[in-house]
């Protein structure tokens, strides 16, 4: 009995024993680890400014209020939503009353022309007159005052006419520009009065980034120089087009544009723009993107002496559009891990190969 107790004691110490002379090997097959795929890029050396971060939105260029021209009760109105061309009808008021004008401005200049031609003949026959001695002169010279006074009613009347002509055209509520509907300001059956609104149209094609920008820092903005814009859409590089050179009194800020395409945007999106506040200086630069933030702590990974991963703390003195400058632990001409350096450990065996642009 007491053989098959020590037996059964045994068993679980010698199946300890084995696993204890296992363990320094299966602990140094753990430790290999195959090395890590990285993409890597080279530190540089770049001309750096400081950068202030200010909010800015995305504006068009034509955004208005479009307003009726003539009186009359509003027949239709375009949809919100609608893409409309310049000169694309947008909204038609009631013609019917101007077209009456419109007729009696024609009836009216028929008139004269009739008169006119019956003065004209008066005029010709009072001068034949007056030269045989038939007629005297101041019938002669009212014959010409009367046919001088239709002519000037004449162009009286071809005036109105013109204007009557055109407030029929005008019922047409035409668009200024192209671009989107985006407000109806007045509904089908309302009465319209000259200057009373009738829709907002706003240009989608022509547009601009605008932002307010301290006084201070207008000496180190330059028209064409690229600047940082982030958005929730993503990180883009917009040159300034004007820095307007008056400011605020009072908030002691200028407005600065930035270009920006269309396609890219959507008016009235809010973006942070990053616009230089101090000289440039020259710094080792490495793409942002080899940033890793984690923990509430930056760092970055560069290839080592040894070719094996070294983490270094990023040490950011300036941040310009896609590159951030580092104070120190990197130098001109480090290979810098841009791509997999998230799954990283230090000292861990790499894989690199160059970063190549997408």
């Amino acid at each position: 009995m007491q053989t098959i107790l020590n037996k059964q004691i045994l068993k679980p110490a010698a199946l300890a024993l084995s696993l204890f002379a296992a363990t320094p090997a299966l602990a140094q097959g753990m430790g290999q680890m195959p090395p890590a795929q990285v993409e890597t890029v080279v530190a540089v050396k770049r001309q750096m400014a400081p950068q202030m971060d200010v909010s800015g939105t995305v504006i068009s260029l034509h955004d208005s209020r479009i307003a009726a021209e003539v009186e009359g009760p509003l027949l239709w109105v375009a949809d919100v939503g609608a893409a409309v061309k310049e000169g694309d009808v947008i909204a038609r008021i009631d013609s019917r009353l101007l077209l009456i004008a419109e007729r009696r401005a024609k009836a009216n200049l028929k008139r004269l022309e009739a008169d006119l031609a019956f003065r004209e003949a008066e005029v010709k026959r009072f001068t034949e007159l007056a030269a045989q001695n038939n007629a005297s002169q101041a019938r002669l010279d009212e014959a010409l005052a009367n046919r001088e006074m239709t002519r000037q009613a004449m162009a009286d009347a071809r005036a109105s006419l013109d204007r009557a002509s055109g407030d029929v055209a005008r019922t047409e509520i035409r668009a200024p520009f192209p671009g989107h509907v985006v407000q109806r300001l007045a509904n089908k059956g309302e009465y319209m009065t000259t200057g009373k609104e009738v829709l907002r149209l706003v240009d989608t094609q022509n547009i601009e980034i605008a932002m307010p920008a301290p006084i201070a820092i207008t000496p180190y903005l330059k028209t064409g120089e690229a600047v940082t814009v982030k958005s929730e859409r993503g990180t883009f590089m917009q040159p300034i087009r004007t820095v307007v050179p008056v400011g605020d009194a009072i908030s002691r800020m200028v407005e600065v544009r930035l270009s920006a395409d269309a396609k890219d945007w959507v008016v009235s999106t809010p973006v942070m723009v990053s616009l230089p506040k101090g000289d440039k200086i020259e710094a080792v630069a490495v793409p942002r993107d080899a940033i890793i933030i984690k923990g509430g702590s930056a760092y970055l990974f560069k290839v080592g002496a040894d070719g094996k991963a070294e983490r270094v703390n990023a040490d950011i003195s300036a941040t310009v559009g896609l590159w951030v400058a580092l104070a120190s632990g990197v130098e001109a001409g480090d290979q810098i891990i841009i791509r997999g350096g998230e799954r990283l450990q230090p000292g861990q065996s790499l894989n690199p190969t160059p970063h190549t642009e997408q």
